[in-house]
């Protein structure tokens, strides 16, 4: 197997191996929290139960009840993206910006919301989205800057991700919406476009009302970003770049879970930063996942990819009237989920 060079980006200089290998070992870090918090959401509502809710769940548990799925590789990849561009991580941000240009959005503090992504019942909504919409909150609904009013489409957007008898209330140029997975933007211009993340580049398929699709290069291909239809498409670059910094970290934590929470063999990991994180990973194992996810691994991240967040996930109903204090990390389930305390 081809041993693959993980370089520095070009935003940080380092003047020696070892700045540039601590580095690298702090990017792979900022992965490493997405990652845990979105297998995490992928328990089955009844194994959450069982242990005591989401709070409780340590390490070594997560790790003897993670049962893997064909899906969970895109789901961290879909949560890493969105911790990225909230992180104004410089390995994608430069990708992300030239896509929203091509929308007419400005690159400037450019922010990610989480739409949603459903698993096991719980579908996830970011409450920015509820809260902070505007009179002049404006979707740009495809690659031609067909524009829409978000906040006079709000409620039948919101109930359209979890309730399909919904949709067809969506004008029909966002009568797709639904299908989208995060709404990126900027505050400042109050201009938002919907985002597909698809893994596999071929699971990404144009519907309306999303802009923007964003998928992975292959390792020696590097893709420009173009129109195709009404979508722009957005490969994320490999080589050097977002792609396989996330691969790594994902290969990193699948082999660590399967091996019962302690450091795999390192023929299994055969670079020294995947060992190296699998090794505090490992003297964690008895630590809620939820704290790792909030306090550990955001201090040991690269500085300039993630920033320390002490809010506390919120859990509340998407039609809740009292909003509740704003924060990027609120998870928003249906009512019923609650009232059946599967959380």
């Amino acid at each position: 197997m081809n041993k693959i060079e993980l370089t520095p980006t070009k935003d940080i200089k380092y003047s020696s191996r070892a700045d540039i290998f601590k580095q690298k070992k702090e990017i792979m870090f900022s992965f490493i929290s997405p990652i845990l918090f979105a297998l995490l959401m992928g328990l089955k509502s009844e194994v959450v139960q069982s242990l005591n809710g989401l709070d409780n769940i340590r390490l070594r548990e997560l790790a003897r009840n993670y049962r893997e799925g064909d899906g969970d590789c895109g789901i961290c990849f879909e949560y890493s993206i969105h911790s990225a561009i909230r992180k104004n991580d410089p390995i994608i941000m430069q990708r992300i910006n030239e896509a929203l240009n091509k929308c007419g959005i400005s690159g400037k503090n450019t922010t990610s919301i989480l739409l949603g992504f459903e698993k096991n019942r719980v579908l996830q909504i970011n409450d920015e989205l509820l809260s902070n919409l505007t009179e002049s909150s404006t979707l740009i609904a495809d690659a031609f800057g067909n524009r829409i009013d978000l906040l006079e489409h709000i409620f039948n957007i919101s109930n359209a991700f979890r309730n399909p008898n919904s949709r067809r209330y969506l004008p029909d140029v966002i009568n797709g919406l639904w299908k989208a997975d995060l709404l990126l933007g900027n505050k400042e211009e109050d201009l938002w476009a919907a985002v597909s993340v698809k893994i596999n580049p071929l699971s990404l398929v144009y519907a309306n009302g999303i802009a923007i699709g964003i998928i992975p290069s292959r390792w020696n291909r590097i893709i420009s970003i173009k129109t195709k239809g009404k979508m722009i498409v957005c490969p994320l670059i490999y080589d050097n770049g977002f792609m396989e910094y996330f691969y790594a970290t994902w290969r990193t934590v699948k082999s660590f879970l399967k091996n019962d929470a302690h450091i795999p063999n390192e023929r299994l990991l055969p670079y020294v930063e995947q060992l190296q994180i699998a090794q505090v990973l490992e003297s964690k194992r008895d630590t809620p996942v939820m704290e790792i996810v909030d306090d550990i691994f955001t201090k040991l991240a690269h500085k300039n990819i993630i920033l320390p967040e002490k809010e506390p996930i919120i859990t509340t109903d998407i039609f809740d009237t009292n909003p509740i204090e704003n924060t990027n990390r609120s998870i928003i389930v249906p009512e019923i989920i609650i009232r059946n305390n599967t959380l």
